[in-house]
């Protein structure tokens, strides 16, 4: 390449890199003294001084786990105990009644206000079912009345709990 072409050929040498065995002192540079931070070598905290760091200690234990406890089928929390038993016959017909109060619940969702009262008699026929809640004359009346006609009587055809 001439020296016509090579648009760097005019451009001066980089200067020479310092010699690493001649310390920098900007005191000297700036003909001042050096001066110390404010307490240093007094004992004082020096954020930029490095602080002496502590070796790795490999005393991590790993605690000790038999296989059989990891592994062990999860334990399901218990159910809580029927309050009120029932013969399979009443399951039947509760579970019926449950049934019947979705049914209708789905069925008159358009209306608003009677969901109000719908929803509530719903879980509380499920309960019912589970055997946690009490079945009343009073409930099977209700849910004939606001709920489901078939529910209702389905209701108060099962054994009462009170």
């Amino acid at each position: 390449m001439t020296d016509q072409q090579n648009p760097f050929s005019s451009m001066p040498e980089p200067p020479a890199a310092p010699d690493p065995s001649q310390a920098f002192d900007s005191a000297q540079c700036q003909g001042q003294a050096a001066q110390q931070p404010y307490g240093a070598g007094q004992g004082a905290y020096d954020p930029y001084q490095s602080q002496p760091q502590q070796p790795y200690q490999a005393t991590y234990e790993q605690p000790q786990v038999s296989y059989q406890q990891v592994y062990a089928q999860p334990v399901a929390a218990a159910a809580p105990a029927q309050l009120y038993p029932m013969t399979d016959t009443d399951r039947n017909l509760r579970l019926v009644a449950f049934i019947f109060c979705v049914l209708s619940l789905v069925g008159s969702c358009w209306l608003i206000i009677p969901l109000a009262w719908m929803i509530p008699m719903s879980v509380i026929s499920w309960g019912i079912y589970k055997g946690t809640k009490a079945n009343t004359v009073a409930f099977g009346v209700c849910t004939l009345i606001f709920c489901s006609l078939v529910a209702g009587i389905l209701l108060l055809c099962s054994n009462k709990d009170r």
